[in-house]
């Protein structure tokens, strides 16, 4: 189950041993693209705006090899490294490209930028990171065409824009998990969890010198994440009381980076600038798209990705997994993606 893995040990494991997994401790293959003054949609700037990635494999003759893989929520290109995010991307074949999104504590994000420290960041949205990995490719890397735009999670909303935003760009899309359109659902978790960030009065309005604990919105993150049945199976009773302890003191996620990560997602409508609707949007998709989607997903409602799957003429793959939203490196989405890039 490295679904669990990925979140209970980062999340979790990690925070009960105070041995977090250092967002800063890069590595050799930790890259950084700078992109100047980044405008974003909202009119407004990230200045000196850097995107982080990691590459693996080999670009062909033709530059026609390439496959990106963006971030999840609350997760860095070295976490995915880490935890075999990616993994299922054959590197003897293609030219692996893992990309920070924005606001995830190595691209540019509030936890570390010098001039727009914290609360001074200014909202980013999921059609700004794919700008943002759209310039990375074609002014950084010299790469103007994609084999593939993979993604899960808030990932899996960043493949979907990708597809709308750049149609003619690359030839396939997976989107696990994701989401075209934030529902209200969503919504309501979303507001729910920035409401319980902002009330801690340890947030102090994103002032913070030292990054807080914020036990509701945690609690709340771990009841969404799975779902009942895997809770009951793989926490005891017994174990409970320190199994909770170890999520109120949880702070690994940076509260500014990840709030707006949150809004970001609250944001997602791949249709906003193109008619409006659903359908417009999937009639303006040329690449070949496969949406991978658990009905018991609780974190990110799967309900219009089933939808759109109809729409786009995509190949739909629908799970009925009490793992919930950490399903990704579930044998049967592996499966499903090898299937489809060697298509």
């Amino acid at each position: 189950m490295k679904g669990i893995i990925l979140f209970a040990a980062i999340i979790l494991q990690l925070a009960a041993t105070q041995t977090a997994y250092s967002q800063r401790a890069y590595g050799p293959r930790q890259h950084f693209a700078p992109l100047g003054d980044f405008l974003l949609e909202n009119g407004k700037l990230i200045h000196d705006c850097k995107i982080g990635y990691r590459t693996y494999g080999k670009l062909n003759a033709t530059q026609s090899n390439a496959v990106i893989y963006p971030t999840a929520g609350a997760t860095t290109t070295g976490l995915m490294e880490l935890f075999g995010i990616g993994e299922d991307v054959d590197t003897t074949r293609f030219y692996l490209i893992l990309i920070d999104a924005l606001g995830n504590g190595t691209s540019s994000s509030p936890s570390n930028s010098t001039s727009q420290p914290k609360a001074l960041f200014p909202q980013f949205t999921i059609r700004d990171m794919v700008y943002t990995q759209y310039k990375l490719l074609t002014e950084q890397l010299g790469i103007h065409h994609l084999a593939a735009v993979i993604g899960n999670s808030m990932a899996g909303c960043q493949a979907l824009q990708w597809a709308v935003s750049f149609p003619n760009f690359m030839d396939k899309v997976i989107s696990i998990e994701g989401t075209p359109k934030a529902t209200t659902y969503d919504l309501l978790w979303m507001d729910t969890y920035i409401q319980a960030v902002k009330s801690d009065p340890a947030y102090k309005n994103g002032n913070y010198t030292v990054n807080p604990a914020i036990p509701l919105a945690a609690r709340l993150s771990q009841l969404l994440i799975t779902t009942p049945a895997t809770v009951n199976k793989t926490v005891t009773t017994d174990s409970f009381p320190k199994w909770l302890a170890s999520v109120d003191r949880n702070t690994f996620i940076d509260c500014n980076d990840f709030l707006l990560q949150v809004k970001a997602v609250m944001m997602q409508d791949i249709s906003a600038r193109v008619g409006g609707t659903l359908e417009d949007a999937a009639k303006l998709i040329k690449a070949k798209l496969l949406i991978i989607a658990n009905k018991q997903d609780n974190l990110i409602n799967q309900s219009l990705s089933i939808k759109f799957a109809g729409m786009a003429n995509a190949q739909l793959i629908v799970m009925d997994s009490d793992l919930g939203h950490l399903v990704f490196n579930e044998k049967i989405v592996v499966d499903a993606e090898r299937k489809f890039l060697s298509e």
